[in-house]
């Protein structure tokens, strides 16, 4: 299912498979050079493009805790998660391929795994997602494993 802003999902109406997309953004110069000041790394791949064009990127490319910053965002903007997460227990990832100044990416969210415990009123949720470019390339594979809120009795999913 590909949406632009989906209802909020309950545990319950996660279902292994399901398939979802983020809102596509774009990725400036300015907003990499941000996250750099922000956390310190000033790693010249990232904000120096004659330095950047030396090395095997040919230019500059965003730093990938960045895009797995963007990745949480573009999830919360799906409309999934909104009032619906209670606790991240892990993130997992890889870096496929860089993502560059001017680059749209989206990301794309997929149920890949349930666990109804710890208590009755949340369960586990694993989510596989993968932050796309423009051009269809995958630049982030990653693992989100969120403890999400049940429904409570009577309550509906809203849909």
């Amino acid at each position: 299912m590909s949406v632009s802003k989906a209802s909020p999902l309950a545990f319950e109406d996660c279902h292994l498979g399901a398939s979802y997309s983020s809102p596509a953004r774009l990725v400036t110069q300015d907003e990499i050079a941000q996250f750099a000041a922000l956390t310190g790394d000033h790693n010249p791949v990232h904000i120096d493009p004659e330095f950047a064009r030396r090395t095997p990127f040919r230019g500059c490319i965003a730093h990938g805790m960045f895009v797995q910053s963007l990745a949480a965002g573009m999830m919360w903007q799906s409309g999934l998660f909104e009032g619906t997460v209670v606790a991240v227990q892990g993130v997992s990832g890889r870096f496929v391929s860089p993502v560059r100044p001017g680059d749209t990416i989206e990301a794309r969210i997929v149920v890949h795994a349930l666990d109804p415990e710890p208590a009755p009123r949340r369960g586990w949720v694993e989510w596989s997602v993968v932050v796309r470019n423009q051009r269809g390339e995958d630049c982030f594979e990653s693992s989100w494993r969120l403890l999400m809120h049940r429904r409570r009795a009577g309550e509906s999913n809203g849909a």
